[in-house]
């Protein structure tokens, strides 16, 4: 430092709106101990030690800024009033808070909103998330979460979604843990109310201080704690309605009577066997008349309103020894599938205690209840009543009916098209859900010295499941199980406990060198014990739908179970300086070992993975030569490269075990069950990242934009065992894959006067993925809901893999000319006719085979992100938030079954315009029984456009004038999510995902969709 950066620096803080002058603002140099306070006309005086000093300068009411001297003695600085969206906010990196003008990592802060329907993070981070990371929901049921993935697909088979850690602890995502109810998730986030949550924050980049666990990017949510000793008690409550979802257009009873007659003749039934049947009776005076002429809207005896009601209050407080915050709260959730439900009861106590001088001890408790009736959704024939109203037949009746034709009370059961009725499996299946989540944690802190502290948290988790499952008989249709018999019911259950050990003890330097050198150094030793315990249990056959619990004594059961342990230890080490507030530069490297890996990995140090990053930023705009740019207020270029790795290995997998067998319901026995792989080790990712930050125009307009190429290497695959193992594949490491992007956002304050604020905010991002290699270079083809999906070098991931189509053939004639041929299943083969679909030759021999198959798709969009806007009036607050998608393409499951015309299955009114004859122009083939000449196989038929936008959130709130001795605020709000869908899609919805895996991106296998609902709610401050 040289003497003449030394002096005062005056100034004054005005308001940017109305250009008064604002008192009592705060002035503060960041780490040197220089502050001032504005008098009555705003003026300030504060001592400087470097001509580039960063002022931070805050003031009730109004938003914080950050200011670069760039070598001036005085400054005007004006301030936005509160309502705006905070640009210089304090973010949570994973070594505690830091302004976000510091920061060398791509970081993301989403701020909480009190005043929200979201019942979960998830949905806090969608509406707030924009271009950082691509969310996609997995179903419109309340609470079940979404799927996450921040810069592109960074695994293949393991976890591609991010690290999420809890007040410092790191949470299983559970992504790998399957419920017994078809179409639903497990989401560990259901477990934290967002009135708890006091900020969230999503890491990009530099998170190689989690090693292994953070290739896919990391999420941080701190819970709330109290401030400050003041005692405030916040109550919020909320009312939800939620509309049911549209439905596809179906046929209607006449136009189902038609085709099921056509369908029927297409078997090769005679014509004088077809007049007979019930269905086809034309005569009222026959009893069979009544069973087939009804009028049924079955949808609407499966959906219901779903309604939503939200409490919670919070305390804070405390005195000089202690400061505490106390929550408790409860939501109740009412599905719009009828019977479904869900409850949830959850508490939280956060302590701060000072013991003395130099030791503190922090203390978290929460404990969270979820209770669920859950239903089977998506396609499922069987037990999803949703999938079974929208097959079913429009002119059955939901009840009986006598020999006389005379209707009954009593539910009718599966009908002669072998489709059960939905109505009676919602209302005699007995599906439920029942989670329980506890934890502790202990965080003692001893600062040994000024500048030298000593951290440890010690955290136990307990997370208990329990689920029971039953399919009554009767109302749903025979099934067959291979190897078993036929089954008419089916009971299931399963109980999951999963205990957590967590222990992260750490010793932090902090130092200032001469007042312009500052340092922070990070090292530490992190324990996890994982032990995860799953016992299930199935049996069908229980005689009555009153038999609905497992007894042993029922047909083909069957028993499984998990007993595993995870354990891992971690060695990392972080340091990170600044020069002048200018210059900044961090370096981190950690060390893990797990008990997931072999002994003789390829890549570490005697299978221990070593996970370096470095990440640098320049704060260009306290330069002295920026002092005459006068419209860039703030401008830092940052700039890293950090390796990371994903440890997501199926247990024991580098060991040889064996596993209990039943033998016949007699005996039992082991079997091999895996041989060891001692090369097993984590995926490792690479990822280099350049990026800005900018504010113009007095901050009016502020940027952010990011670079990044990242390569994934040791990608984790399936690989062939000898035949002779009779264990098929093993998991290997082998393959890598490259994600090259971008991602930008824009937030400008459109106006900005003493009453009126209004803003505008976009983001938009994009990557590309290209797989490099694989184990010896050859495809991989994963079959996924009837279609298949093509990993190949050179090529994205996962890309949709099938036949393309050409129309159908209109003649005879046609067919005969093209003279395509399918082979059969009993060896010969059979040409394609009229009224048959055209599909695209690759080899050029005349066959329609799997040598024809192609690319016909990706799931990968080509651009997504957010849009959203605020209007402040006084005390009124109108905020919209828009999503969107473009460039990605959906597998569309859920019309291929409604329109493949092979079945008895009720059909979209597409196949109205099926090919019925001779010369008949369409593209909508010939609806045979079974399909014979695979017309529906899985091809571009089913490949549609995904794009779209999507009116996410509007909200409305309004903040009562009212202060009184016992009252200290109290707001109002309404909202509406999911306004609206503008999209080609011909489905319900076009975000969809059928599962977390990345193989299950992009397909739409007819969950439950987000739907349009209405919110009213108050915050009372007290």
């Amino acid at each position: 430092m040289v003497a003449q950066d030394k002096g005062m620096f005056k100034g004054k803080i005005t308001d940017a709106a109305t250009g008064q002058p604002i008192s009592a603002a705060q002035v503060s140099i960041p780490d040197k101990n220089a502050s001032a306070v504005t008098n009555e006309n705003g003026e300030f005086e504060v001592k400087i030690t470097s001509a580039n000093d960063i002022m931070q300068v805050s003031a009730i009411g109004y938003d914080v800024r950050e200011i670069g001297m760039q070598g001036r003695r005085s400054a005007e600085i004006r301030l936005y009033r509160k309502g705006f969206t905070p640009y210089f906010k304090q973010v949570q990196d994973l070594n505690g808070a830091v302004n976000q003008s510091a920061a060398t990592a791509s970081i993301h802060g989403i701020a909480t909103n009190d005043l929200s329907s979201a019942l979960v993070a998830d949905e806090i981070i969608m509406r707030q998330i924009g271009a950082t990371a691509r969310q996609v929901i997995r179903s419109g049921a309340e609470g079940m979460g979404t799927n996450l993935f921040i810069r592109g697909m960074n695994s293949l088979n393991a976890n591609a979604q991010p690290l999420y850690i809890v007040d410092g602890v790191i949470w299983d995502n559970m992504q790998n843990v399957a419920s017994i109810h078809g179409g639903h998730f497990s989401n560990p986030l259901d477990n934290i109310p967002v009135e708890d949550i006091a900020n969230i924050t999503v890491l990009k980049d530099g998170t190689s201080i989690y090693g292994s666990k953070a290739a896919n990017g990391v999420v941080v949510i701190n819970t709330k704690r109290a401030a400050n000793m003041v005692t405030r008690i916040d109550l919020k409550m909320f009312l939800s309605t939620t509309q049911s979802p549209a439905g596809v257009p179906m046929m209607n009873g006449d136009d189902f009577r038609i085709y099921a007659s056509d369908m029927l003749g297409s078997t090769g039934v005679s014509p004088k066997l077809v007049d007979n049947v019930g269905f086809l009776i034309t005569d009222p005076s026959n009893t069979q008349y009544p069973v087939y002429h009804n009028s049924t809207d079955w949808r609407k005896l499966v959906y219901q309103p779903g309604f939503t009601q939200n409490y919670q209050i919070n305390v804070t407080g405390g005195d000089e020894k202690a400061l505490y915050y106390f929550s408790i709260g409860l939501a109740d959730n009412k599905g719009i599938v009828k019977t479904t439900d869900w409850n949830r009861i959850n508490s939280r106590f956060n302590a701060d205690f000072n013991l003395g001088d130099h030791l503190n001890l922090g203390l978290n408790i929460g404990f969270t209840r979820n209770e669920r009736s859950l239903i089977d959704d998506g396609v499922n024939r069987y037990s999803s009543p949703t999938w079974q109203a929208v097959i079913k037949s429009p002119f059955l009746s939901q009840y009986s009916f006598t020999n006389q034709g005379e209707i009954t009370a009593n539910p009718a059961v599966t009908d002669i098209f072998d489709i059960g009725n939905p109505t009676a499996v919602i209302r005699y299946s007995q599906n439920f859900q029942k989670k329980y989540r506890f934890n502790i944690s202990v965080v003692p802190e001893w600062k040994i010295t000024p500048d030298l502290k000593l951290t440890s948290l010690f955290d136990y988790s307990l997370y208990k499941t329990i689920e029971g499952h039953f399919v009554p008989e009767k109302f749903t249709p025979l099934r067959y199980l291979e190897n078993k018999g036929y089954s008419k019911n089916m009971i299931s259950s399963q109980v999951m406990r999963n205990t957590n050990i967590y222990s992260n003890t750490y010793l932090t330097y902090t130092k200032a060198f001469d007042l312009q050198h500052r340092l922070k150094a990070l090292a530490g030793v992190r324990y996890i014990f994982n032990y995860l315990e799953s016992d299930y249990a199935e049996e069908h056959n229980s005689g009555s739908n009153n038999n609905t619990t497992i007894t042993g004594a029922y047909d083909f059961l069957y028993v499984d179970g998990l007993n595993v342990e995870t354990k891992s230890i971690s060695n990392y080490y972080q340091a990170e300086y600044a020069y002048d507030q200018r210059y900044f530069l961090g370096a981190s490297v950690s060390f893990d070992a797990s008990s997931r890996f072999g002994r003789n990995t390829a890549g570490g140090i005697n299978g221990v993975g070593v996970f370096p990053a470095i990440n640098g930023a320049w704060l260009v705009s306290s330069e002295s030569f920026m002092s005459n740019v006068a419209p860039v207020n703030f401008l830092k270029l940052r700039v890293g490269y950090a390796l990371s790795g994903n440890d997501d290995i199926r247990d024991y997998e580098s060991q040889t075990y064996f596993n209990s067998v039943r033998f016949i319901n007699r005996a039992n026995g082991l079997v091999l069950a895996n041989l060891a792989n001692t090369r097993v080790q984590w995926e490792s990712t690479a990822r280099a990242n350049a990026g800005l930050d900018l504010g113009l125009f007095n901050d009016r307009l502020n940027i952010q934009a990011d670079v990044f190429h990242s390569t994934t290497s040791d990608l984790l695959t399936l690989q062939p065992l000898p035949e002779i193992t009779g264990l098929g594949y093993y998991w290997a490491n082998g393959g890598s894959m490259t994600n090259t992007g971008w991602e930008a956002a824009a937030q400008v304050k459109l106006v900005n006067t003493g009453n009126f604020q209004w803003e505008v905010g976009l983001s938009a991002g994009s990557y590309v993925n290209e797989v490099k290699s694989l184990p010896d270079d050859k495809p991989i083809v994963t079959a996924r809901y009837g279609g298949e999906l093509i990993t190949e070098v050179g090529s994205p991931y996962a890309s949709f893999y099938g036949y393309k189509t050409n129309g159908v053939f209109a003649s005879q004639a046609d067919a005969d000319a093209a003279g395509l041929k399918k082979l059969m299943p009993d060896g010969s083969y059979s040409q394609f006719g009229a009224g048959d679909m055209i599909f695209e030759e690759v080899v050029k021999d005349g066959i329609i085979d799997e040598k024809d198959r192609q690319v016909i798709g990706s799931p990968i969009p080509t651009l997504y992100g957010n849009f959203n806007t605020r209007f402040n009036y006084k005390r009124f607050t109108l905020d919209a938030v828009f999503s969107y998608s473009y460039g990605n393409e959906v597998y569309n499951y859920y019309r291929r079954n409604l329109e493949s015309g092979s079945d008895y299955s009720n059909q979209t009114l597409a196949m109205l315009r099926r090919w019925t004859g001779e010369g008949q122009t369409t593209v909508v083939p010939r609806a045979v029984y079974g399909d014979p000449m695979g017309n529906a196989r899985f091809s571009d038929r089913w490949i549609e456009n995904g794009s779209f936008l999507r009116f996410k959130n509007l909200t409305f709130s309004y903040r009562l004038p009212l202060s009184s001795e016992f009252i200290e605020g109290l707001s109002v709000w309404a909202s509406a999510d999911n306004l609206y869908t503008w999209t080609s899609y011909l489905g319900i919805d076009p975000e969809v995902a059928a599962g977390n895996s990345v193989f299950d991106q992009g397909i739409d296998n007819g969950l439950l969709p987000p739907t349009r609902s209405f919110s009213l709610g108050v915050k009372i401050n007290l």
